[in-house]
């Protein structure tokens, strides 16, 4: 069992490194490609959004393995894009790493050009919970449950 919990300050943000799968590593080296180092990125947590995503200039620097074109349907209106597979690390914290997510290469909205994209319920609904907590103005993320006795521990 693994959890982190952090201080909100305006947004629920969560510090991840993103880099290649293992599997898109071997597939490179095979190539005599140079392996893309990981990148340090800051992601919203996003309740409302079903898929994960991230900015065009992030896919750019990894040349993630593509998984599939898809229709993504946002506040503003649908879009064709394309999914990509990539593993994502949560450093700082003791949650486990997603060895592999597919996620939606999608530009941030002007307000938000601070973040390097969104973390959605595809990740979300993976963890136990996500728990936020507006008086305390902290969030906790769960990622495996201890049973029972987890609730006396924490």
């Amino acid at each position: 069992m693994e959890k982190y919990t952090a201080t909100v300050h305006d947004r629920l943000v969560l510090p991840v490194q993103v880099s290649n799968t293992s599997g898109r590593e071997h597939e490179l080296r095979l190539l005599g490609q140079t392996v893309p180092a990981r990148l340090a990125v800051r992601l919203l947590i996003d309740t409302g959004s079903g898929r994960s995503t991230l900015v065009p200039s992030v896919l750019a620097q990894l040349k993630p393995a593509l998984a599939g074109p898809v229709r993504l349907a946002t506040g503003v209106g649908s879009t064709e894009t394309d999914l990509f597979w990539v593993r994502l690390e949560f450093p700082g914290t003791t949650l486990v790493a997603v060895p592999e997510l597919a996620v939606v290469r999608l530009d941030m909205p002007p307000s938000l050009q601070s973040f390097h994209g969104l973390l959605g319920r595809d990740l979300l609904g993976r963890w136990e919970y996500l728990l936020y907590e507006g008086r305390r103005g902290r969030f906790t993320v769960r990622d495996t449950s201890r049973g029972w006795l987890g609730w006396l521990t924490g």
